[in-house]
């Protein structure tokens, strides 16, 4: 018996559909699978225990001790500049002349008459003790030579204003008019500061002036110095602060100060001062050590740190005690131990997932 196989017309063209079918199905699966986002790496900081900080370093400067400003009390044109900013100077000295022709005229005017007054009176007193002249007569010569010497004292104080004269040792800061140029009454000429001592000018935050004012003697403030390009560390003395905050720093000043040795510090050079907050008679500050990139800003002065916690970080808010060179101090919201995210806070999100890199570890 023969078996005849008939072959179904288009079955290999329904098999190349169904693969194709097939292949398509899987190419679609595949775009629709996600790949997944590397996850985040973030440099994170140990918080390690309380730290004590008795010691206050500020940023300060030398300023000029006792900068005078040196006018003239007459106005006219200056004729003469006999010193150049940087040049010492020493008490008494003549810094500055302005023209003094009619000074001078006035001067001769008046001793002329002096004299004249002085020799009438003489002989009037002559004549009344022989009795030929009156009492009244004599009084009258008596009363206009009293006015001619004071017109004659006038004229030598008028003369004498003519010049400026250094009030002390010391060196001059700046010579602010040119010659021949004319200067008005009380206008600034020239400046001087002392050569003997060295003062220092720092700025303080807010707490601190109230505290240092609470101190029983604060003439006996002291504190250590270390001028920018000089070895070695300075004592310097309490001079004086300010009550009220400078308008353009929005800040309280206080000033230290020392005798000059040996080459004073030029003015405007910068100086690190230390102060050490139990010496003189206040408590120190207590707080945990917190590097300054780990610290986020917030609205009206807040602060918040991100802190990892079984994998995710968290934000915590903290309190901010006060900023150090080292990093801020950290009065609340933190405990040693803790890993605070310390790069890449503008990516972080509360709950993410991370993985870290502890770079500094609490000691």
């Amino acid at each position: 018996m023969t078996i005849s196989v008939q072959r179904i017309p288009g079955s290999c063209c329904v098999r190349g559909l169904l693969a194709i079918s097939g292949l398509l199905l899987l190419a679609a699966c595949e775009q629709d699978r996600v790949t997944p986002e590397p996850q985040l790496t973030v440099a994170v900081y140990e918080v390690g225990g309380a730290m004590v900080k008795r010691e206050r370093k500020f940023n300060a400067m030398v300023v000029p001790a006792d900068l005078t400003r040196v006018s003239f009390r007459i106005p006219g044109k200056i004729s003469h500049l006999a010193v150049q900013a940087g040049q010492q100077v020493t008490e008494g000295r003549i810094l500055a002349q302005i023209e003094d022709s009619i000074q001078r005229q006035m001067l001769a005017d008046t001793m002329a008459q002096y004299q004249l007054s002085k020799r009438q009176l003489e002989r009037a007193q002559n004549l009344h003790k022989r009795g030929s002249l009156t009492s009244a007569q004599r009084d009258q010569l008596q009363a206009g030579f009293r006015l001619a010497e004071a017109n004659l004292k006038l004229a030598q104080a008028r003369l004498s204003y003519t010049v400026v004269k250094a009030p002390f040792d010391g060196i001059v800061a700046e010579v602010k008019k040119e010659l021949y140029e004319s200067v008005a009454v009380g206008e600034t000429v020239i400046t001087v500061y002392r050569n003997d001592r060295t003062d220092v000018l720092a700025n303080i935050p807010d707490t601190l002036p109230a505290k240092i004012y609470r101190i029983r003697d604060i003439t006996a403030l002291k504190a250590r110095a270390v001028f920018s390009g000089s070895p070695g560390a300075h004592v310097m003395n309490y001079l004086k602060a300010s009550t009220a905050r400078n308008p353009k720093t929005q800040s309280f000043q206080f000033w230290l100060t020392m005798p000059a040795s040996g080459t004073p510090f030029p003015p405007g050079r910068p100086v690190t001062i230390t102060i050490d907050l139990q010496e003189v008679g206040f408590g120190a500050d207590t707080g945990l050590l917190l590097p300054l990139t780990a610290l986020e800003a917030g609205a009206e002065g807040a602060f918040r740190v991100w802190r990892y916690e079984n994998g995710v970080v968290t934000p915590a808010p903290v309190q901010v005690g006060r900023i150090t060179q080292e990093g801020a101090l950290i009065l609340s919201g933190l405990w040693a131990g803790d890993l605070i995210v310390t790069s890449g806070l503008y990516r972080l999100r509360p709950g993410q997932a991370v993985d870290i890199q502890i770079q500094n570890q609490g000691q």
